[in-house]
């Protein structure tokens, strides 16, 4: 490893390996990370193997896509919001293979159910979902969901009630957008989050 890149910093290292095709660049980000990577992936899903599987799937797709990334927060928030697609993915995969016994495939970490877990995981998926959303659209959205009126809103907000439904209207169809391929999974369990 080229050890000058140990002291760059992540927004660097990212930029190099994009514009450059830089290799170093990418194996440094790949030390950086891979450890915390692993043992979140190995906390969510309760099997080593699967996430070292998950992670190493993550970095590669992270190369692969270096052209095209688009890093709004931290790289560490980008990666561990990566993990968590993944994740997610995984668990609707083994309940595609297996739909009469879901507690049977889940490992159960840190002594949480199988609900729970789903919960935790489509949680996440969530609030990674509300980043994506345009600040104001995301303020209103999430007033709605504390259970403001829209006159409420529209004052606070210093906005129209209009205004305050067509922010609404446009969250919902952004979050229904991010997380169709996990709506299905979602409905497999009673202990679905109130979100949509």
């Amino acid at each position: 490893m080229n050890e000058s890149y140990k002291a760059y910093s992540d927004q660097k290292l990212v930029d190099i390996m994009c514009t450059q095709d830089d290799e170093w660049a990418f194996d440094e980000l790949y030390h950086r990370y891979v450890e915390q990577l692993l043992h979140t992936a190995a906390r969510k899903t309760g099997d080593g193997a699967v996430a070292e599987d998950l992670v190493q799937e993550l970095f590669v797709k992270f190369w692969l896509n270096r052209h095209k990334l688009n890093i709004q927060k931290s790289l560490p928030a980008y990666l561990h919001g990566m993990l968590r697609n993944y994740v997610v993915t995984y668990y609707y995969k083994e309940q595609q293979k297996q739909p009469e016994s879901l507690d049977t495939l889940v490992g159960i970490a840190d002594e949480k159910t199988s609900e729970q877990i789903q919960y935790d995981i489509l949680n996440d998926l969530y609030e990674q979902s509300l980043l994506k959303l345009p600040e104001k659209c995301r303020q209103v959205f999430l007033l709605s969901r504390k259970g403001y009126s829209l006159r409420e809103i529209a004052r606070t907000q210093n906005i129209s009630e209009k205004t305050v439904e067509a922010h609404i209207s446009k969250a919902l169809r952004i979050l229904r957008i991010e997380m169709k391929d996990y709506i299905a999974f979602a409905l497999i369990t009673s202990h679905l989050p109130s979100f949509l």
